[in-house]
């Protein structure tokens, strides 16, 4: 999700940045405010933050975010055209980022009046130490777990 920091979006997005600008706007929002909240609740180092718990975290709860925002079916759009229109997006990692977008969509359906981002960060928190989640360890995917969380 660098492009949400540094502005820049792929082609996929860039095309649903323009059907509706709003809603585009609300998923960036809602992925630089995922990148912080992994930030501030996991270790900051590359083996959590990037295909570790950190991550899976993120992407969960930037779909979650999506979905209240926006719905599940413009969160899914938008999920599905930042890893499908990422250029050099491995396969493994475009995997597990698809499946742990899947699950925060899920949370969003299933809980989309949580009351607080207190709330929705304990619900994601509680999916990726149960192992709902998934991420990448010696080039495979396992089960996410509470490793790495502060």
């Amino acid at each position: 999700m660098d492009g949400y920091i540094t502005g820049s979006l792929n082609s996929q997005e860039k095309a649903l940045y323009n059907s509706d600008k709003t809603k585009a706007l609300l998923c960036m929002a809602n992925g630089k405010l995922a990148i912080t909240y992994a930030q501030n609740h996991y270790k900051n180092t590359a083996a959590v933050q990037h295909n570790g718990n950190g991550d899976a975290f993120r992407h969960a709860l930037w779909n979650y975010g999506m979905v209240l925002d926006v719905g599940a079916s413009f969160a899914k759009k938008w999920a599905d055209a930042h890893e499908n229109g990422t250029p050099n997006n491995p396969a493994l990692e475009k995997e597990m980022d698809l499946y742990n977008n899947n699950v925060g969509r899920g949370l969003g359906s299933s809980n989309p009046s949580p009351g607080s981002i207190g709330k929705m960060i304990d619900l994601v928190k509680a999916k990726v130490d149960a192992g709902i989640c998934k991420i990448i360890v010696n080039g495979k995917l396992v089960k996410s777990s509470p490793v790495g969380k502060l």
